[in-house]
């Protein structure tokens, strides 16, 4: 007879046996002088409750959780006659603001957790057997609202809706401006400035903004002078720009060096000038601001890139300066220049700029897209990957274009209609398409096929400003910088979080 099973004087097998297995006896029946008897088997099975191991759908802090049900997940064995609604279950370390409740998990979490989760424990129980299971879920914070955005070299910093600077990403030099050199997944406020920031900048490991007022303050990495204070010592947070506490119109923080157009119309740079891309007819670094030769006026924008800078003009005409090796000044010369040279063709009709690595991409006052210089992964857009001294046109947007933006190796412009398309070197899905393969044409950004304001590329990221005010990200992430609470690259945009 099984251990924990007893044949009754009545002929009732009961009992609860104490182990699995099968077991053989033999029962004996007698009825006055006769007697009969059958040998018998039974199995022993104990009841076992699994819960399947799976992965739970995200969480956003401060928005109700759409509710996870368990019991689909329990099976167990034992029991042919098992009925669900018995499950009983219990959970620990449910993130703050969650429950479970017969089985379904809901709740409105407070807090985002850490990048990678949090762990809790269910367990389910029926009839007395336990099941246990450790699941993981990510609690991300609330989209992030922003009126600007840009995108530097492995940092994202942008302008909220009341005026606040946010940064995240990498901060080695401080260029999220928040007092530390910690890496930020999310977005962090950048010291005094959580009110009456007009513009952001972010370049490779500076960041620079305008004030509401007019003023210039940068923050971050300063040995070639690029913060504009007549110093090389690096800062955490903002500094003031000498001499510019007013009359800035806009900003653009390169590579290593920082130009603005003020408000009259001029063009000043600081930083480093070891192509000219100060624009002095010099070549020595500048620690604070320098008028550009030529242009005391008559700048309608100003863009600064790796080693050149260029600008438009109120008349409309494309002006570059710096390093030329690519031919990015679009002279149809391979020479540095330390003063501003025209571009060829684009004395007239250019309507915005946009300085890359290597190459430089305008558009114009007809909706047309023109790129030129460095050309290596097909970022110039002109299906092919051979470098050009002067301006390309880009394959199938000779018309329609409303912005365009340059990064190390990519391209990318918002449409009128407000759609995306981006084109070059696609290494960690900065072109948004799904995919890493480089495109040496136009490719169009998934899920972004109209609503986008603005574009920003950043080193092997993109960022976009929606109408609604979100912000968007794709690309590179190992250092936080699509700011939504992780370090895992995304070839589609995902939304940055508010902290």
């Amino acid at each position: 007879m099984p251990d924990g099973l007893t044949l009754n004087d009545d002929g009732t097998l009961s009992g609860t046996p104490t182990a699995d297995g099968t077991a053989t006896f033999q029962v004996m029946a007698r009825y006055k002088s006769k007697s009969g008897q059958q040998t018998y088997q039974v199995v022993s099975l104990s009841l076992r409750v699994t819960l399947l191991a799976m992965p739970l759908p995200d969480a956003v802090a401060g928005t109700a959780y759409s509710g996870f049900d368990f019991r689909p997940q329990v099976s167990v064995a034992g029991d042919d006659a098992y009925d669900d609604t018995l499950v009983e279950f219990s959970a620990s370390n449910l993130p703050d603001g969650m429950s479970l409740t017969n089985g379904v998990l809901s709740g409105t979490p407070k807090t985002k957790n850490a990048p990678d989760g949090s762990s809790f424990q269910v367990i389910a129980s029926y009839r007395g057997a336990k099941g246990q299971q450790t699941y993981t879920i990510l609690v991300n914070g609330q989209p992030l609202d922003v009126v600007k955005i840009s995108s530097g070299f492995a940092h994202t910093c942008a302008v909220t809706p009341s005026g606040g600077a946010k940064c995240w990403g990498t901060n080695t030099m401080g260029q999220l401006g928040n007092g530390s050199t910690t890496q930020s997944n999310v977005p962090v406020d950048v010291f005094d400035l959580t009110s009456g920031v007009a513009s952001i900048s972010s370049g490779a490991y500076h960041t620079c903004a305008t004030s509401t007022s007019g003023g210039a303050k940068c923050w971050g990495y300063n040995k070639n002078g690029q913060l504009g204070n007549n110093s090389t010592t690096s800062s955490l947070v903002p500094v003031n720009v000498s001499g510019l506490s007013s009359g800035v119109a806009s900003i653009s923080a390169g590579y290593y060096h920082t130009c603005v157009r003020t408000t009259s119309g001029g063009a000043k740079c600081w930083g480093s000038n070891g192509n000219g891309q100060v624009g002095n007819n010099a070549v020595a670094d500048a620690k604070t601001p320098a008028a550009v030769s030529g242009l005391s006026s008559g700048v309608a924008s100003i863009a600064a890139g790796s080693s050149h800078t260029c600008a438009i003009t109120t008349s409309g005409g494309a002006m570059c300066w710096g390093g030329n090796g690519y031919g990015q000044l679009g002279n149809n010369s391979a020479t540095d220049s330390k003063v501003p040279v025209d571009v060829a063709g684009l004395t007239a009709g250019a309507e915005g700029i946009a300085t890359g690595f290597g190459h430089t991409c305008a558009s114009t006052t007809s909706g047309g897209a023109k790129c030129w210089g460095w050309n290596a992964f097909g970022q110039l857009g002109n299906n092919g990957t051979t470098d050009s001294k002067v301006p390309a046109n880009v394959s199938g947007l000779a018309a329609g274009v409303a912005s365009i933006t340059t990064g190390y190796g990519h391209s990318c412009v918002v449409t009128s209609a407000g759609g995306l398309q981006c084109w070059g070197t696609n290494t960690e899905g900065q072109l948004g398409n799904g995919g890493t393969a480089q495109s040496t044409v136009p490719v169009i950004v998934t899920g972004l096929t109209g609503g986008v304001a603005s574009i920003s590329a950043g080193y092997y990221h993109t960022c976009a400003l929606t109408s609604t005010s979100a912000a968007k990200c794709w690309g590179s992430n190992t250092n936080g910088q699509l700011g939504n609470n992780s370090t895992t690259r995304s070839t589609v945009p995902v939304d940055a979080l508010s902290n």
